[in-house]
């Protein structure tokens, strides 16, 4: 297990800094601390749910946790993440983040790899081309389409969580087919493409460390997928796509209308505002255990 002080290390250092808060600004933050042999979940401190405003907040928000493994970000951004209030205002919420979930096991990243190139396929075909970005997550890869690339002019008639659960499903549907062919083919024990989109569901932050593996979970844009090799996630020689947070305003707004009008939104109430409970913040650890 990588000690406490390398931990530090690594997320003293300004790169990983600053790639981590292109992802986490705006977001309700979580992390995973290494506390001697246990890895502990934190969403709040002192009652309050963890954000960073400026990459200085970050840095002292690290310090403060001391021995952070993992940073996740919420699919959400948010205009004010200050009470547990803020989390569960729909009007607070600016966008959601489309992400695909590539659940798979390290050891068949190949295969993974060409899950990933599939998703981006799909997303091709529907003119998304500047947008997209793949995160190595660990065992799998997360597939991200920059919130920035929904524009205004959809979420002002549509909700973002409904939004961004319709974009993905529609996606995930249209690649059943080649996904069955690329299990087939690799006959591959674990691949999968999930629709995880829920209410203040977390994702894994770019340059973090996975909670379990021995690696750093790496933002490749489409071009550098291409050339990734599974070393590439090495905390001692890690490399990733410095251009991976690129966008173009409106580029996935055809798209959202799209699959808003073929598939829908959300499949519960997404506009009902709800207290946080004992059983959500189980459901997140279940769902956390069962991330790649």
């Amino acid at each position: 297990m990588i000690s406490c002080a390398d931990l530090r290390a690594h997320f003293s250092r300004s790169e990983v800094i600053e790639e981590s808060f292109k992802f986490l600004k705006g977001r309700w933050i979580a992390a995973t601390l290494q506390l001697d042999d246990e890895v502990v979940f934190r969403r709040y401190i002192d009652g309050a749910p963890m954000r960073a405003e400026t990459e200085k907040q970050l840095a002292d928000l690290l310090e403060n946790l001391r021995c952070v493994r993992t940073l996740y970000g919420s699919i959400e951004i948010y205009k004010v993440v200050r009470r547990r209030e803020d989390l569960f205002d729909p009007e607070n919420i600016i966008s959601c983040m489309p992400v695909w979930d590539i659940d798979s096991s390290i050891e068949y990243w190949e295969v993974t790899k060409e899950a990933a190139r599939l998703i981006l396929k799909k997303l091709d075909e529907f003119g998304v081309k500047n947008s997209k970005f793949v995160l190595w997550s660990g065992n799998g890869a997360h597939v991200h389409l920059n919130h920035r690339s929904i524009s205004d002019r959809v979420l002002e008639k549509h909700s973002p969580l409904d939004t961004a659960w319709s974009i993905v499903e529609l996606i995930r549907i249209k690649a059943q087919k080649d996904l069955r062919e690329l299990i087939s083919e690799h006959r591959s024990k674990k691949l999968d493409i999930c629709n995880e989109i829920m209410p203040r569901r977390v994702f894994t932050a770019p340059l973090s460390i996975h909670r379990k593996l021995e690696v750093v979970t790496v933002p490749l844009s489409p071009e550098d997928l291409e050339e990734f090799s599974i070393e590439w996630t090495d905390p001692g020689s890690f490399k990733y796509s410095k251009d991976w947070n690129n966008f173009f305003e409106g580029e996935a707004d055809d798209l959202a209308l799209e699959a808003l009008r073929r598939v829908g939104g959300y499949p519960a109430p997404s506009r009902k505002r709800v207290r946080m409970t004992r059983p959500l913040e189980d459901m997140i650890r279940r769902a956390l255990r069962n991330t790649t």
